[in-house]
């Protein structure tokens, strides 16, 4: 009776043999799952206000570009400078520098679903030749003209493969895998700005052009899809033209999107040796380059319900939305202004050039 009801010699061989034991082991284990929830949710709680931020200047921003015809991401770029300020207060910075680096890197890694290798076969070896000259020497180019303006190697491939790969969406990939510092976050800052509007200006220049020099539809598609930085801006500029231009100039247009794989993973392994607390595979294939592959692989070996495939994209989209967002909410107009005209330079230097070699090629 007294190893049931009272402390004492029975309690204690129940204690040893592991009754109680298993007890308080558990009674332990739930006290640090409690913890490690607790820790999570302050986390949350932590980063709500900056990306609660970063969503209402996406909503916002989208609104802008349902009424007017603005692009959503330029838009959201543009409401983060504007509303800078915010950046100062320590409730917002933690979630808007999560926006800027984790909510990146998400979009990013997204943006593997929306390459198909039936778009790449279909398109034939011209136009790979043709993307391969242009996306190459664009960014040879901008490296050797960055050395004569005396602009750093950083900052010069960031500009390089924003004109040379696919606009905003290269910028970002590639300068996640570059050695960071305020500098070349302004840049690259200048760099998306940029590119979004001198690709505006193409896709409002470049259809009267090519229908005043009585190009075939052929020559126009793999023209638009080879010059153009973004996405949008390249189909945009074919329907201008007709349809049949505009899916040609698209599918042109993932060829140079798919060259952006090969071209972080050069970058990660050539300045890996900036990132010594990594391991040597996340400096070479960082997480959201190797969730890039995966997904592509994914969606284009039908591994994927054609739902996910539509729902990464968008998702994808999103994240990069609020990253913008987030990254112009930590700029300061000022400070961006101290960068100075090389940027800009850099950027209509590249979109003179790899015009012209788009053009040499389907002419």
């Amino acid at each position: 009776m007294r190893g049931v009801f009272f402390p004492g010699p029975t309690y204690m061989r129940f204690h040893k043999v592991g009754v109680w034991n298993i007890s308080v082991n558990e009674l332990a284990n739930t006290d640090i799952a409690a913890a490690k929830i607790m820790v999570f949710k302050n986390h949350c709680m932590t980063l709500f206000p900056g990306i609660g931020f970063c969503l209402l200047l996406v909503l916002g921003s989208s609104y802008i570009s349902e009424h007017y015809g603005s692009s959503t991401i330029l838009g959201a770029l543009l409401l983060g400078m504007a509303f800078n300020s915010i950046y100062k207060y320590p409730e917002f910075t933690p979630g808007l520098e999560f926006c800027a680096k984790n909510v990146l890197r998400i979009g990013v890694a997204l943006l593997g679903v929306r390459i198909t290798f039936s778009q790449i076969t279909e398109l034939g070896i011209h136009p790979i030749i043709s993307v391969l000259a242009a996306v190459i020497g664009t960014i040879s180019f901008s490296v050797a003209l960055g050395y004569f303006l005396k602009v750093s190697l950083i900052k010069s491939i960031i500009s390089g493969a924003a004109v040379g790969i696919c606009g905003v969406s290269a910028a970002l990939a590639v300068a996640a895998v570059l050695p960071t510092s305020k500098s070349n976050e302004r840049h690259l800052l200048c760099t998306v700005v940029g590119v979004a509007g001198v690709s505006t200006i193409c896709m409002i220049l470049y259809p009267g052009l090519l229908l005043s020099l009585n190009f075939s539809p052929e020559q126009m598609g793999i023209f638009l899809g080879s010059s153009i930085h973004d996405v949008a801006q390249v189909f945009g500029a074919g329907e201008m033209i007709s349809p049949e231009v505009a899916q040609l100039a698209t599918y042109t247009k993932m060829l140079r999107v798919a060259l952006l794989v090969p071209a972080i993973m050069l970058f990660a392994y050539l300045f890996r040796g900036h990132a010594p607390e990594k391991s040597l595979i996340n400096r070479i294939l960082p997480w959201f380059l190797i969730a890039f592959i995966v997904l592509m692989l994914l969606a284009n070996l039908g591994a994927m319900p054609s739902e996910a495939v539509t729902f990464c994209g968008d998702f994808s989209k999103l994240c990069l939305w609020i990253a913008m967002a987030a990254l112009g909410a930590k700029t300061n107009l000022l400070e961006l202004w101290q960068v100075g005209k090389k940027p800009f330079v850099l950027l209509l230097a590249n979109t003179i050039l790899i015009a012209g070699v788009s053009f040499f090629l389907v002419f």
